[in-house]
């Protein structure tokens, strides 16, 4: 055996023991100068734990916010049902109302006595006059029937009619009632303001309640829209 080779075993066992014994301080020097974790300053800890609450009152303030917003839609949304609900028993009671009347007024409809006049002018007399949606004035078709009747009105002095107004089913009862009452006493108008004594001429309103055309379109409509003549007092005694 070559002398050299006879010392290699010895000096390995002489360094491994050594590098045994350095490995431990190796790796705690490696720690120690190795990177450490961060330290939190009491004073960020403070703020984190300020905004943290701060985040808190936020969303529950938000939440009470939500909670009062849908209790006053709440509110609101009661408050208008009740509105509509009592707009819509007010609406039903004037009905009752307007239909008692007119019942009333058909209490009181005179026996519609014989004119004592001819067949035509007793026709005369029957003729309709016509109205224009939501009018009550007299217009030129209107006024010539008018005209008619006035001869009739100036020949016989004992003459005497009911004028009674309708209207057309759009609107309400109410409404309506008041545009008959309009209509008629616009007929009753224009005959007084030509010379017909007041006395000799009365006036009603049917409203919607009296159709002569029950169909729901523009003709059945414009049929309805009129004024009608009965005779309270005829020509001869």
């Amino acid at each position: 055996m070559d002398p050299e080779s006879s010392e290699v075993p010895v000096r390995h066992s002489i360094v491994r023991p050594w590098i045994r014994a350095l490995a431990p301080l190796a790796l705690a020097a490696a720690w120690a100068c190795g990177p450490k974790p961060p330290q939190v300053a009491p004073q960020a800890a403070a703020d984190s734990v300020a905004a943290a609450a701060r985040r808190d009152s936020l969303a529950a303030a938000s939440r009470r916010d939500s909670l009062a917003a849908s209790a006053r839609r709440d509110s609101v949304v009661a408050a208008a049902r009740a509105d509509s609900l009592a707009r819509a028993a007010r609406e039903a009671a004037r009905a009752d109302s307007v239909r008692a009347q007119v019942r009333a007024n058909v209490t009181e409809e005179p026996a519609s006595p014989a004119s004592g006049l001819d067949a035509a002018g007793t026709a005369e007399l029957a003729t309709i006059v016509r109205f224009a949606f939501n009018r009550s004035d007299i217009d030129a078709a209107a006024a010539a029937v008018l005209d008619r009747k006035l001869q009739l009105l100036q020949q016989f002095p004992r003459l005497a009619l009911q004028v009674a107004g309708h209207c057309d089913e759009r609107g309400s009862d109410e409404y309506n009632l008041a545009l008959g009452e309009r209509r008629a006493a616009a007929v009753k108008r224009y005959l007084v303001e030509h010379g017909v004594a007041e006395g000799r001429l009365t006036i009603v309103s049917y409203g919607e309640e009296r159709p002569l055309d029950p169909e729901h379109t523009e003709e059945a409509w414009a049929r309805n829209r009129r004024a009608e003549f009965a005779v309270t007092a005829g020509a001869r005694p």
